[in-house]
This record gives structure tokens, sequence and C-alpha cells, in this order.
């Protein structure tokens, strides 16, 4: 049965899969999976060096920066409420290292501050990567509870092939897959049916004319500072969560002496693009350790990962056909392990998704596994999305011991979810793209001397605590802010003290390293996802 993707019935369930991690809700992509929250995670700033009157002038014009082709933008709030400033574009090379002479557009939004006394402008550096950072940057600028603007010039960058910023990926067609319904599918399955649109996908553009290998996290660093350059900065204040850090680390890395300080969060290090295995487990060992000590459903569910591992031993033996009526159609699916893996490691990392995960697995135990269907259909339709995102991330892979142990815990049965966390989009996709490689001293450690704030949630399976360890010993100003009971999302903004601690750093004071502990998860009642 083919499913028009108009038609896809949404997973009504605990679980509701956005698409890629490190993308605002509603980007088509990838399922890594950040929440519109990472996008606006705190953020002010300390005072600038650059005049007020450097700042000033026509903002449909932008006659102080010249190479600058201005226009009025409007940005808008989810809320709806609209911030005026204007959108820039300047031309870069398409390759620097290959002097190929093509040039593309890099577009961005400038928001100018009141404040008297600003500090250096806030490059907004959008996770994903794919969402474009003109779109999200107004949310960010106006966040209630810490208001960009108060404090500072706000820039966001339509990332290149992104948004505003040729080539335009999102205007082109979509490469689309599809898997059967009616058995229970794997994780080759899903990687040959990638690669397959992929490989479509990398034909079409290439046909165009496009050069897909200069899509990598190094040419975006040095696009950051065209852009910088381009608006007459000294100095910027890189702010990012998730990919957006791991741009900020690459903007460190080849142009620390234009960086005031920066503020990363939810960090994605050097080498940390493709997750291990064995940290996912851990995540679901610390939930199952959660959800025994909670008062409310810890009796009814003493064991989380023995319930995980039951589930999945049952549908090896036994998957389950899965039929139901939404929107006049009625779709039926056979769900296997591979569904219940993706459908716990999305969940993994996210205190929204946690706080139900119990419920809908105490579900799935007593062979119920409704809920589980708008998920298993979204596992077999799709489309591989903006070849940029994948590109970005098979260039920046993995060194060699990193890929050797992902694999071998990968296939270690004590590992029970495997590398579902990266689910669709595996390394493996690279094959059908050139295996592009930015190499291993793009991902090798690094020394830094620009203060920089690491912000990591203890709950967050997809940027870990570790990924700051492996890299702060690098940073001589460097802190890390651990917050205890959140994940991938942004809930340390309930914070006051986190709020109070960013400020300081932002404003230039010193922030030591730290732990902050929120009010523990509130787990829903077992029971039927949503009641």
């Amino acid at each position: 049965m083919s499913i028009p993707r108009s038609r896809c019935p949404v997973l009504h369930a605990v679980v509701v899969p956005a698409s890629r991690p490190d993308a605002p809700l509603g980007h088509v992509g990838r399922s890594r999976f950040v929440l519109t929250a990472l996008l606006l995670a705190g953020v002010v700033c300390s005072p600038s060096a650059r005049p007020q009157e450097q700042r000033d002038g026509d903002l449909a014009t932008g006659s102080r920066e010249p190479g600058v082709r201005w226009e009025p933008h409007v940005g808008e709030t989810l809320d709806g409420r609209t911030l005026e400033g204007r959108l820039g574009r300047i031309t870069v090379p398409e390759n620097r290292s290959s002097g190929s002479g093509r040039e593309i557009e890099i577009a961005f939004v400038h928001y100018a501050t009141r404040h008297p006394d600003p500090g250096p402008p806030i490059f907004f550096l959008v996770g994903g990567p794919g969402p474009s950072g003109i779109e999200w940057c107004a949310e960010a600028a106006l966040d209630d509870r810490l208001r960009l603007l108060d404090h500072a010039d706000v820039i966001g960058i339509d990332q290149r092939g992104t948004g505003f910023s040729g080539p335009g990926f999102d205007d082109g067609p979509r490469f689309e897959y599809e898997l059967p319904l009616d058995r229970a599918i794997t994780r080759e399955d899903v990687i040959e049916a990638w690669q397959g649109a992929m490989a479509r996908s990398y034909e079409h553009w290439t046909e165009a004319g496009v050069d897909l290998s200069a899509y990598n996290t190094m040419e975006s660093a040095d696009d950051v500072d065209a852009v910088r350059a381009a608006l007459g900065y000294d100095a910027i204040v890189p702010v990012g969560t998730s990919y957006g850090s791991h741009l900020g680390l690459a903007y460190l890395r080849r142009h620390s002496e234009h960086a005031a300080r920066a503020l990363l969060m939810k960090v994605e290090g050097p080498d940390a693009t493709w997750k291990l295995p064995s940290s996912t487990q851990r995540h679901l060992e610390r939930l199952s350790e959660m959800v025994a000590a909670d008062p409310g459903i810890g009796a009814d569910l003493p064991d989380l990962v023995g319930t995980v591992r039951s589930i999945l031993a049952r549908l090896e033996q036994e998957p389950v056909q899965v039929t139901s009526s939404r929107g006049g159609e009625t779709y039926t699916v056979v769900i296997g392990p591979y569904d219940v893996q993706t459908v716990v490691a999305t969940a993994l990392g996210h205190a929204s998704n946690l706080a139900g995960l119990p419920s809908a697995l105490a579900l799935m135990e007593q062979g119920e596994y409704e809920h589980v269907l708008g998920f298993a259909l979204r596992n077999r339709y799709g489309d591989v999305g903006t070849p940029m995102a994948i590109m970005m991330d098979c260039s920046s892979g993995a060194t060699p011991g990193r890929t050797a142990r992902i694999e071998s815990e990968r296939l270690d049965p004590e590992n029970l979810l495997a590398d579902a966390i990266a689910a669709p989009f595996y390394p493996e996709t690279g094959a059908a793209c050139g295996n592009p490689d930015l190499g291993d001293d793009f991902r090798a450690p690094f020394r830094c001397d620009v203060p920089v704030l690491f912000v990591s949630g203890d709950l967050d399976a997809r940027t870990p605590p570790e990924n700051v360890d492996a890299i702060l010993d690098g940073f001589e100003h460097g802190a890390h802010l651990l917050v205890r009971n959140t994940g991938h999302d942004a809930r340390e903004l309930e914070s006051a003290e986190y709020r109070q601690l960013v400020e300081a750093f932002l404003r230039g004071e010193t922030v030591e390293s730290t732990t902050i502990t929120l009010p523990p998860l509130l787990f829903r009642p077992l029971g039927r996802p949503g009641r």
C-alpha cells in the first residue's frame, strides 16, 4: 500500500518525532530531533567595542557595509510578534579549497539593539544542519527569558544551501523512499532505501552544477567569518546549540582571533557527529533508575531496561500487525524491533518525551502498539531532505577509532538500541554521495584561549556531557555548566540560576564549571498515552 505524504497519520503517542535533532519542529529531513527551545537557549551580551554610529543608518540600503546587498526584512516569532530588521546578502566562493571560481550567495538577517552600550554582536548559529537561521533568529532575539536585543545586535545566518542562501536546495525536487508495510523492516532496509534516494539527489544537484563536496562545516565556518568581515565587526559572539555548537567550534578553530567569547550548548564536538551506542544505553539505564525510584510508577515498572529487552525479544520472534483507521483511511503495518528501537532512541534526551516514554513502553509490554503506528509509518515513508544536511554530517564524519567503536558497540547485544539514535541517517549513507570527509585534522582536539561556556544536560542522549569532557582541557578559559534533569531541549531556561550564570558570562565575567539541578521529571501515569 502506498501512503501519500499528506495522508500519513501522526503518532498519537508520548513520543512524537520532529525531523532532525538539531532542527526546529516542522523541518523535513533526518530524524535527529531538536525542539524549538534548543534554538532559543539563553543568550545575552557584554560591552562592545563597536561604536554606536557604525550601527545606525538606513536599514534598507545598508550603505555603511559596501559589498552587502540589503533589503528590509520583518522577522516573526512563533507567537506572532514581529521584528523589523534588514536582510543582507554577500557572495562567497562555493569551494575555497578547489579554487573553481563558482560563487554562491550567503544571506543573513541583522537586528539592531537599542542598548546604548551594546556588547559584541551575537552570531546566532542555528542547529540542524538544514533549518533557516534567518527564520529562527527573531525567536531567539526576542526570547522573553533571555532577550538578546536588550544587550547586543543579533545576526542570524542562513548557512550555505539553506533558506535565502543559494543554491536553493529547499526549492528543489524531493527524493523519496518507501519501504513495505507488510513485514518488519530492519536497519539494512532503511540504509538501502536512503542510499538510493540520496544517490538520486546527489546526481540531480551535481548535474545542476552544484559542488556538493563544498557543503561542509569548514566552508560554513569561513562563511560566518565572511559575514563578520562584510559587516565590519572586529569580534563576535558565536552562539549555537547542537549542530550550531559544532559549527561554533569550527569557527573557533579557524577564526578564534575574531571571537570575543562563545556560548555553545548541547555540544556536538569535532569528533562527536556520530553517536556512541554505549552512551545511548547508559541513558536508557539512567531512565530506568529514575522510573524505578518514582513513587507514582516505579512499583509497576521497576525495570525499564528489562521491559525494553522483553519487548524487543518478543517482536524478534513474532512481529505485531497493527491496523488503525484515521481520516477515512485504514492503515495496517507490521511492527518489529527496529520500530521500537527508533521510538525509544528518539525519545531519549528530550525531557518532554522522556516523561511519557514509560507509559508507552508499558502499553507495548501489554501487547498494545497502536500508538507506535505513526512512527512506524515515518520509518517506512519519507525523503532525504536537503542534501546540505547530509553532506555536512558526512563530511564531519568520525575518526577511525570512533568509527570502529561505534560498529563494535552496535553489534553488542547489551546495547539494546544499537545505533538507532542515528536513524534514518546512518554513516553508510555517505557512500551514495562520494563519502566526503574533512579528515582527522578537522576532528582533532584543539587549543583555544577564547572564553567559552559549554552547556550540557545530563539526560541528553544526543549530545551527552562527555562530549564536553572530551574537549574541555583544550580551552584555557572554558567552563562546563552541567544541568541535571534536562536533555536536548532547553528546560534549563526554567532556572533563574542558569540564566544568571549565562548573563554573567556574556557580560565578560568569569564563570566556573558548576552543576545546576532542576526539579525531577514528572512521569505520566501508566496507561493510555496523553491521558
